[in-house]
Parts: structure tokens; C-alpha cells; sequence
């Protein structure tokens, strides 16, 4: 993270860590699996990396789908590749108040992935204005390869039940074949002209760039380019350099009628050893960031004492600028700073925040891309106790 645009008196930023390639991301295999209702009910959900999704019982809410009796569900299939070793499930979601229901109208729900109960219990109620709040697991050891089954299902509601955004995120460790890779418009030299994940329909091409391990040079390497669609769109393979790349034609080809999100995958000897994904053209409606959950503790020490927290979003244009942090209630500073969100279309990045005085803080958060669009945005609460 990047020093922030000015100093708050109550905050401080994480430190700039050194990288010996600026530019570059370490050879991961990474997947981001998104569904989201905010557009409800002008349009319809934008959906990321999903096989499908249906609902049964549900209604389109105001910036999410409702769940509106008992035993009404939302399921969503998602793929998982082998060799996955990390996966977060992110849940946005809230209860509708409902004075005169058990437990001041919290909705009972219970959260399964592949039929093992996740979470069974109330869905926080509004607080403070916001509708929404979000819960994390770590549901690897749930997955297996191949699809998967998420089920969110209500149980006995009195008050509505909404969601506003599922997300999950694989991830996996690669081996030592792979050293940095990134998506690019050209190569010049052997080298990147560039580090991109967005490109237009009117660009040339879209590159992958990778850089592999000496004990790979001279090993077969091959690129398989996936379109929105998850069909095999084109491959290609050469004996692996020290640096090495594949790509597709954009302009007048066909993948420029394909807008969406795209997945190259590296192999090296036949072994996957990264994914990446990139967007060509539009994804959804807007180019517009979003900030799709906020993770930081209901209750702080009011001793100084630094508190993490963290920043889930989702952005296509993969060109977010910076954050701003507003009070809106208690005697905090706000303050702004740039993320360090370069090349990713999705993912986190942390922030800190620190008081002495006891009080109660409610906070408004904005993302802003390069072009000055802004995200919706999204509050959060705490005390500092």
C-alpha cells in the first residue's frame, strides 16, 4: 500500500514493500467467482466467474435479492480447480428489521457448501444505516475439483431476508516453474510494454507474459486462452525461454464481439502452473469501481493501539486510484490514500486505524478509478471502547 494522500491524525498507512521486479506478480494460480445483486431492480445481477445460479422463493429488493419466505434459497455453482489450497467465501447480506418478531426480526439462515452446513444462524439486522454486513469463511477443505454446490436457505422468517453479493476466491501456490507473469498489450525485447488486466475490443492483441525458473527453460510451455463463456477459445505451445508469452487477436477477430471475463492458463511439461484473468470490452453496465465488503472489527481498544481492517472489491477496469475514508459520526479524521490494486480486477487491500478517544465511529468509504469514477458507497460502524 501506498503512502496515503495526507496524513490523519488517527491513522497511518501500511509500509511500501520492496519488490525486486515492480510490476510484476509472483506466479499464482488465482480465480474470482462473483455474483451481485446491487443493480436490483433496474438490471440484473452481474455475475463473475459463476457456472450458474438459480433461486427459488426470492424478489428483486433494492440492491439485492430478497429471500421472502421459509425455506426459500439461493445456490450458486462454482468451479474449482485442482490443486486449489485457498478459498474464501464472502457473504454480504442483512436481515430486515421487524419489531415484534423473535429476535427482533434477524432472519434465521444457514450457509452449505457441497451439503456440509458452513453457518447456521441469525443474519445481522441493519445497523446504523447500513442494511448490509459481511461474513468470511475459509471453506477450502469443503471444495473439491470440479463444481461445487453453495446454498444459502432461510429458515423461519418473520422479517425479509436479503443478499447483496456472494464472492469466492481460489487460490493456489504454484511450484517454482513459473517466476512473475502479467497481462500486456505488447511485448518489446522480450519484455512487457506494459502490466494490464482490462483491454478494449479495439486493441490489437491481448498478451500473457511469463518468466519461468532456469530448470524450465527448454520444457514445453503452452497458453490456453478460455472465453467468458468458460469454452477453450485457443491454445498455443512453444519449448519454454527464459521469457515467454501467448496471446490472442482482438480487433476484427472474434474475441472482440466476446466482452466479459477471460482466463488464460500457463502449463508447463502439461502441469498448470498459473491463471489469470482480464476483461475485454464492457463487464455489466458500468466501468464504475465497487466495493463489494468491508471487514473490520465491531469493537476497538481506545488505547492507540493499531486495528486492521480490510477492502473487498471488484473492479473491471482494474484502474482504481484511491480511497477515501469519510466520518460521518464521532471525532475521527478522514483520510484518503492509494491502494495497492494495480493489474488486479478483483481482491482486498488493508487500511489501519487507531483512536484514544471512547466513542462511537460510523465511517463512508468511496473507491475511485482513473477516470473519476466512483463506487457506490459503503458504510461501516465501530466502537471504541
Amino acid at each position: 500500500m501506498s503512502q496515503p494522500r495526507f496524513f490523519s491524525a488517527l491513522w497511518h498507512s501500511l509500509p511500501r514493500l520492496a519488490l525486486a521486479n515492480p510490476g510484476l506478480i509472483p506466479a499464482s494460480h488465482e480465480n474470482e467467482v462473483y455474483l451481485d445483486f446491487s443493480g436490483f431492480p433496474a438490471t440484473g445481477p452481474a455475475i463473475v466467474g459463476l457456472e450458474s445460479w438459480v433461486a427459488n422463493g426470492w424478489d428483486r429488493g433494492s440492491g439485492a435479492l430478497r429471500l421472502m419466505h421459509d425455506g426459500a434459497y439461493l445456490e450458486a455453482v462454482i468451479h474449482v480447480p485442482s490443486g486449489t489450497s485457498s478459498a474464501q467465501l464472502t457473504l454480504t447480506h442483512g436481515s430486515t428489521l421487524a419489531p415484534g418478531c423473535p429476535d427482533g426480526g434477524s432472519a434465521p439462515v444457514t450457509i452449505s457448501v457441497n451439503g456440509t452446513v458452513l453457518a447456521s444462524g441469525f443474519a445481522p439486522p441493519a445497523e446504523g444505516g447500513n442494511r448490509f454486513s459481511t461474513a468470511r469463511w475459509e471453506i477450502s477443505d469443503r471444495l473439491t475439483a470440479g463444481r461445487n454446490l453453495i446454498r444459502i436457505t432461510a429458515g423461519d422468517l418473520c422479517s425479509l431476508y436479503e443478499i447483496r453479493s456472494l464472492h469466492a476466491s481460489l487460490s493456489a501456490r504454484t511450484g517454482s516453474s513459473t517466476v512473475a507473469s502479467q497481462m500486456t498489450h505488447n511485448i518489446d525485447g522480450s519484455r512487457p510494454t506494459d502490466n494490464v488486466t482490462a483491454f478494449a475490443p479495439g486493441d490489437s492483441r491481448a498478451v500473457c507474459w511469463t518468466e519461468v525458473a532456469s530448470e524450465a527453460i527448454g520444457r514445453p510451455i503452452e497458453f490456453h486462452f478460455f472465453d467468458p463463456s468458460g469454452a477453450l477459445y485457443y491454445q498455443t505451445s512453444r519449448t519454454a525461454d527464459r521469457y515467454n508469452w501467448g496471446y490472442i487477436w482482438i480487433a476484427g477477430r472474434s474475441a472482440a464481439d466476446r466482452a466479459g471475463l477471460w482466463r488464460v492458463e500457463v502449463f508447463v511439461d502439461g502441469a498448470l502452473q498459473l491463471s489469470r484473468s482480464f476483461t475485454i470490452g464492457s463487464v455489466g453496465t458500468s466501468h464504475r469501481p465497487m466495493i463489494t465488503g468491508i471487514e473490520f472489527p465491531s469493537r476497538i481498544p481506545a488505547n492507540g493501539q493499531d486495528v486492521s481492517g480490510s477492502v473487498s472489491f471488484y473492479d473491471p477496469d482494474a484502474d482504481i486510484a484511491w480511497v477515501a475514508f469519510e466520518a460521518v459520526e464521532g471525532f475521527f479524521s478522514d483520510f484518503e490514500f492509494e491502494p495497492s490494486t494495480v493489474g488486479r480486477t478483483a481482491g482486498e487491500f488493508s487500511f489501519y486505524v487507531y483512536t484514544r478517544l471512547r466513542q462511537h465511529v460510523r465511517m463512508k468509504v468511496i473507491l475511485y478509478d482513473r477516470c473519476r469514477n466512483q463506487s457506490e458507497p459503503y458504510w461501516f460502524s465501530f466502537n471504541a471502547e
